[in-house]
């Protein structure tokens, strides 16, 4: 933004915004991972949607998952286990009503999938195969192969271009616009410049926040924008400080790291020291089958014992090639044979069980504004997600948004702003938007401090000196960064976000764990953290 003295030059910004573009349409989506995907294919027989993105849609996370999708479909299971499974892995923090959707809806939103075109991995007698992960109590993880999220969001993009949804790529969402408790549009920025779109509804789908982190299995888009987006509109946001670390990313130099499914310990796989010896048994009954958090702290606490960790595979001989045939093809371009070789492994930072609160219909405290996806905090996970939740979550909850924008189009008219004289140029002088912004250089310094001060100091194990220094040394890098740096101002935003949840939880949870408050406190038990900005 131009400035004299401290003064808003209203002129030069009305010589640039004036000429931005104004779009309508009936709903607006941000985001195009499953979650978008799965709000537009219900929302768009009956009203214009757009979906706009980063970059190019295949790029989202949702197309890395690797696992599966859960769902009590098995002989001997119900949904009644698949709650009782999610619930023990969320510690307390769950709720429960909203589990319990997700767990009866998993069985219709598989057949759904299949009704769609998806092909699933089967037995030989033609019923779907079932895959076990960490924290479920029997096999119940649909999959094809080991890229199922790609399998479903290939199948939703199919179906969502049929529906003639527009999408805008490479389309970076600057700000929501709110104006007495509604929300009305947004402006985004791309190749032609600023551009104000306006919809009855919005749905933030924008993913996970992992690049905040210095090792993270996340696509390089996941920056935790739209908690940004969301906390500067005045949403509450809750739940920040559980985070979930993967166990076993592979340990390489790759941004994001290569992540080895937790199904491929569902299959046999254990984890080993350097002197092929299994510690999991003394640390869970589960033993490598133990909840995420378990299994990352259990790694920890052996690295720090002075071992280095591994994944033994062997057991799984030329299974594992046929089981998992991409996880496969990259060990091998590595040099290494999971046949025969140990498999060097690192945490990751994976997911996000927090974000913007929402009801079970992704609404937010801002009407018109709705969320779903990993973006969202609708109670489901609690302290620490249910391996093959999250593909669940975004097509359960995806839905149920479209399924609530249906049912409101009819109430909302589309508005302007109803600013004197300027129009939309006063519209960007308001809400301070930049002429010129810099993209994101994941390769640039501040970048790499941020991520190892959040690893260090705000990550698997924390206590208060540390997250103390990482909320004072977040300030200060704050300060270091432009108002044309939105991006990275938004990084830095979400982890002081974290970093400030993480400090006032004063018990271990979950994901969450502190040296300082080392047991489950039940005075925290259904506690939710939150965050909301107030107006000055």
């Amino acid at each position: 933004m131009y400035c004299h003295n401290g003064k808003t030059d209203l002129y030069k910004i009305e010589s640039w915004a004036e000429k931005m573009q104004t779009i309508k349409t009936d709903f607006l989506i941000i985001g195009c991972g499953i979650a978008g995907l799965s709000t537009a294919l219900g929302a768009s027989p009956y009203g214009e949607v757009i979906v706009i993105s980063k970059d190019r849609p295949d790029l989202c996370n949702s197309t890395l998952a690797q696992g599966g999708i859960a769902a009590a479909v098995g002989k001997n299971d119900s949904p009644e286990e698949h709650t009782r499974d999610t619930l023990i892995a969320g510690v307390g923090i769950c709720e429960e009503k909203t589990v319990e959707i997700l767990t009866e809806e998993a069985p219709k939103v598989i057949d759904r999938l299949i009704e769609l075109g998806t092909s699933f991995d089967r037995t030989k007698s033609g019923e779907l195969a079932l895959g076990r992960e960490g924290a479920h109590s029997l096999a119940r993880v649909i999959h094809r192969g080991d890229d199922t999220g790609a399998a479903i969001w290939e199948t939703l993009f199919r179906k969502v271009q049929e529906q003639k949804v527009h999408f805008q790529t490479e389309t970076r969402a600057e700000v929501l616009l709110v104006e007495e408790g509604h929300c009305y549009g947004v402006l985004v920025r791309n190749f032609e410049g600023v551009q104000r779109i306006l919809a009855r509804s919005v749905v933030l789908a924008t993913g996970g926040i992992g690049e905040i982190y210095g090792r993270t299995t996340n696509s390089l888009l996941s920056t935790g924008e739209g908690l940004a987006l969301a906390w500067k509109a005045g949403a509450v946001l809750s739940d920040l400080e559980f985070v979930q670390f993967h166990p076993t990313a592979l340990a390489t130099e790759e941004n994001p790291l290569f992540l080895i499914s937790e199904a491929v310990r569902g299959e046999g796989a254990v984890l080993v020291t350097e002197e092929r010896e299994r510690f999991m048994p003394s640390y869970h009954p589960r033993a490598d089958l133990a909840p995420r958090d378990v299994v990352t702290r259990a790694i920890v606490s052996e690295q720090k014992k002075g071992h280095q960790i591994y994944l033994d595979a062997s057991s799984l001989g030329h299974h594992f090639e046929l089981r998992f045939p991409n996880i496969y093809a990259k060990i091998q371009s590595l040099g290494l044979d999971p046949r025969k070789d140990l498999l060097p492994i690192t945490p990751a930072a994976h997911f996000s069980m927090g974000g913007i609160r929402t009801d079970s219909f992704g609404r937010t405290n801002i009407q018109g504004l709705y969320a779903c996806g990993e973006c969202a905090n609708t109670g489901v996970h609690g302290a620490n997600r249910l391996a093959s939740n999250s593909l669940l979550e975004g097509l359960v909850f995806g839905k149920r948004v479209a399924q609530t924008l249906v049912e409101s189009l009819k109430e909302k008219s589309l508005r302007t702003f109803d600013f004197p004289d300027q129009g939309i140029a006063q519209d960007a002088m308001t809400l301070d938007i930049p002429e010129v912004t810099k993209p994101l250089d994941i390769n640039d310094p501040r970048v790499d401090t941020l991520q190892k001060l959040m690893w260090s100091s705000v990550g698997i194990i924390r206590d208060e000196p540390g997250l103390e220094k990482a909320y004072r040394e977040l300030c200060q890098l704050e300060k270091e960064v432009s108002p044309s740096e939105g991006e990275l101002q938004n990084m830095i935003l979400v982890a002081k976000m974290i970093t400030s949840s993480a400090l006032n939880r004063m018990e271990s949870r979950g994901s969450h764990y502190r040296l300082d408050y080392p047991e489950v406190d039940p005075a925290w038990q259904l506690k939710h953290l939150s965050l909301r900005r107030h107006s000055a």
